[in-house]
C-alpha cells in the first residue's frame, strides 16, 4: 500500500492490517451494542486510510488539506457511531460538537486553497512534511489498535483519543511547513480545539488528566461555542452523566 510516499511504507501495511484484524476479532467477541459501534469505527478508519492516500503535489499546503479532509471526515463517522450507540451525555454533547466543527473545517480547508494564491514548496519542505504526517499517522494506528471494553463510551474515547492527537501532530506539520495563511491559522485552531477535546473526553469517563494541559483551559480563536472551550477541570462527570 502506498501511503503518503511514491514507495510502499511496509509498516503502514501491517498497522492497518493488524488494527482491521483487531476490529474484527473484537465484533466478534463484543455485545451487540459494541460490536455495531465497532464495526462503524472500523469501516470509517479504513475510509480515511484510503482517502489519504495521496499522491504529493509539491505543495505542502494542499497535501495537508488532502490528508486532513479523509481524516476529519473520519472523526466525524466515528462521533456518529458514539452517537448511535453511547450512553455518556457529555460524550455524546463532544461528539456533536465534532460532528459541527469538523464539517466546518473541511469547508474552510477546502476554501482556503481556492481563496489564496499557491505557494510551491521545496522538494526538503515537503519530504519533511511527509515523513512527519506519515509518522503521525503510524503513531495514531498503533493507539487505535484498543482491546474493547464492553463499554461503548470508554471504546469510543480510546480510538478518539490517539485520532483527535493525530490531527494535533499533522496540523503540528503544517505549521511548520507550510504557507497558507488561512490554513496556518485554521491548524492552530485544530490543535487548540482537539487538545480540549481530549481533556474533556479522559474526564468523561474518569481518567487521570495530564499534569500539564497548557491548552485546555485557552480559548479557542473559534468564533463557534464550543463546549471543549467552555469546560475546565474544575467540573466533574459521571460515566452515566454529563457536566455536574
Amino acid at each position: 500500500m502506498m501511503y503518503l510516499f511514491r514507495r510502499p511504507l511496509p509498516c503502514l501495511d501491517l498497522a492497518v492490517f493488524a488494527i482491521t484484524l483487531l476490529s474484527t476479532a473484537a465484533c466478534l467477541s463484543a455485545g451487540p451494542e459494541e460490536a455495531s459501534f465497532l464495526a462503524k469505527s472500523n469501516a470509517a478508519m479504513t475510509r480515511m486510510m484510503a482517502g489519504m492516500k495521496i499522491k504529493p503535489s509539491n505543495d505542502v499546503d494542499r497535501d495537508f488539506v488532502a490528508m486532513m479532509v479523509p481524516h476529519h471526515q473520519g472523526a466525524i463517522d466515528m462521533a456518529e457511531a458514539e452517537l448511535s450507540y453511547g450512553h455518556n451525555e457529555l460524550l455524546r454533547r463532544l461528539a456533536q460538537e465534532i460532528i459541527v466543527t469538523q464539517q466546518e473545517e473541511i469547508a474552510e480547508m477546502r476554501h482556503a486553497l481556492v481563496s489564496t494564491a499557491a505557494s510551491p514548496s521545496s522538494r526538503p519542505e515537503e519530504a519533511s512534511f511527509l515523513a512527519r504526517s506519515n509518522a503521525a499517522m503510524a503513531r495514531m494506528m498503533a493507539g487505535m489498535k484498543i482491546k474493547p471494553s464492553n463499554d461503548v463510551d470508554r471504546d469510543f474515547v480510546a480510538m478518539m483519543v490517539p485520532h483527535h492527537q493525530g490531527a494535533i501532530d499533522m496540523a503540528e506539520a503544517e505549521l511548520s511547513y507550510g504557507h497558507n495563511e488561512p490554513l496556518l491559522g485554521l491548524a492552530q485552531e485544530i490543535i487548540t480545539t482537539q487538545e480540549q477535546q481530549i481533556v474533556v473526553m479522559r474526564h468523561a469517563l474518569g481518567e487521570p488528566l495530564p499534569a500539564s494541559v497548557p491548552s485546555s483551559t485557552q480559548p479557542s480563536s473559534s468564533s463557534r461555542p464550543l463546549l471543549s472551550s467552555q469546560w475546565t477541570p474544575q467540573h466533574s462527570t459521571s460515566i452515566t452523566g454529563g457536566l455536574t
